[in-house]
């Protein structure tokens, strides 16, 4: 035990001696300033080292987050070599939520990358009542990757940007003008909270464990495989447990493979993306082409003699679905109203199904400009789908023939 120590005590000072010290990451550097204050650094990261390391609790934590990084690990590490970060930096999400996609702070925070609702919108994360793509691990890692990116550019060191995304940018942009210094080490002698002085100690232990597993007691099997995902794009309201139904796919693992997906189904307005096993795509798009049941959510618009009843009828939904749908009070209904209702999408079966698609008609989309993205004549695309005029409108769905 005692020779364990002393070559722990050596390592140490191997890896963090020297008057301007650098952690050497995997696709960049993280660079610390020459103000005296290695012992202060070294002192708070061997810490961290001996917590995660040498205590039941701190070993329990690491062996359970290090093993259930694997099935995000080699997608978090394309992305973030897209944006320049440090591809070790995928620890900080060790340290923000213990790589947990649906976990929920007291504060609000969400996701694997710990994003309150305003920031996650700030970087096009979508948050409603029907998704949460701060549970999507590959949009959340966009978003975390280019917030990082920003805090980067803005305060100069990798050190900086984590205490700003833990404290946020205003925090570490005070702490520099008071004390005229951009060294994280220095700063936190001074200023953070004791949350944000832990927090860069605490990632930088882990990333330092991590890459000595053996020597830590680790077993460098302790991971758990990734899972090879695809993404389909489906008509609104399409719920998991009907692509299970067609595709054959588990829905349990639907669910787990598409958190962002509050109702467990795609939202109401415009086509929407979920994730489905590697090689289910073609299968998924074949049997939703053949599918009568593919719908599509559209707005009707009450005409004179109209009824609830006679329009349930006609497309095929309870009068009790369209009640809860448009939160009407009571079945009355007045001409002009628009209420929204499901359509079902029917598709000729002849076609052949690799030169053949359905493209939802989305706001702002008129029919020359989808026929010019799909390189098709205006003409051609209307006789496709039997239009007399121009007029399409949101939901809508067109048969596209290429």
């Amino acid at each position: 035990m005692k020779i364990f120590y002393t070559v722990l005590a050596i390592s140490f000072i191997l890896i963090f001696s020297g008057q301007a010290e650098d952690y050497n990451f995997n696709n960049s550097i993280i660079s610390v300033s020459t103000v005296n204050n290695s012992r202060f650094k070294k002192d708070k990261i061997n810490k961290f080292i001996n917590y995660f390391s040498k205590t039941e609790k701190g070993r329990v934590f690491f062996k359970q987050t290090y093993r259930r990084q694997g099935l995000f690990r080699d997608r978090i590490k394309q992305i973030f070599k897209e944006y320049d970060i440090p591809e070790d930096l995928i620890y900080l999400s060790m340290i923000e939520s213990a790589f947990q996609v649906n976990i929920v702070s007291s504060a609000g925070a969400v996701g694997l990358w710990q994003f309150m609702p305003s920031t996650g919108r700030i970087f096009s994360l979508r948050v409603d009542k029907w998704v949460d793509e701060r549970r999507d691990f590959e949009k959340s890692t966009y978003a975390a990757a280019k917030y990082l990116r920003s805090l980067k550019r803005k305060f100069g060191s990798w050190e900086l940007a984590m205490a700003g995304y833990n404290s946020g940018d205003l925090t570490v942009k005070n702490a520099i003008k008071e004390y005229k210094s951009r060294d994280f080490w220095y700063l936190s002698q001074y200023t953070f909270t004791k949350q944000t002085k832990n927090y860069i100690p605490q990632i930088l232990a882990v990333i330092h464990i991590s890459k000595n597993l053996s020597e830590f007691g680790f077993s460098n099997k302790i991971i758990d495989p990734r899972i090879e995902l695809q993404r389909v794009e489906l008509p609104p309201r399409t719920s998991l447990e009907f692509i299970s139904k067609i595709s054959g796919i588990d829905y349990g693992l639907l669910k787990k493979i598409n958190p962002s997906l509050l109702r467990d189904m795609t939202p109401p307005n415009g086509t929407y993306s979920i994730y489905v096993p590697y090689g289910y795509k073609k299968k998924v798009y074949a049997q939703l082409s053949a599918s009568p049941r593919s719908k599509v959510l559209f707005k009707y618009k009450i005409k004179k003699g109209d009824t609830l009843s006679e329009i349930s009828k006609i497309y095929s939904n309870s009068i009790e679905e369209i009640v809860k749908l448009n939160n009407l009070k009571s079945t009355s209904i007045f001409t002009g109203q628009e209420l929204l209702i499901y359509k079902q999408i029917y598709v000729d079966k002849t076609l052949k199904k690799e030169k053949s698609f359905i493209y939802v008609v989305k706001r702002g989309d008129s029919l020359s400009m989808i026929a010019k993205k799909f390189k098709i004549r205006t003409k051609d695309l209307k006789k496709m789908n039997n239009l007399i005029s121009n007029k399409i409108q949101p939901g809508q769905a067109l048969k596209i023939l290429r």
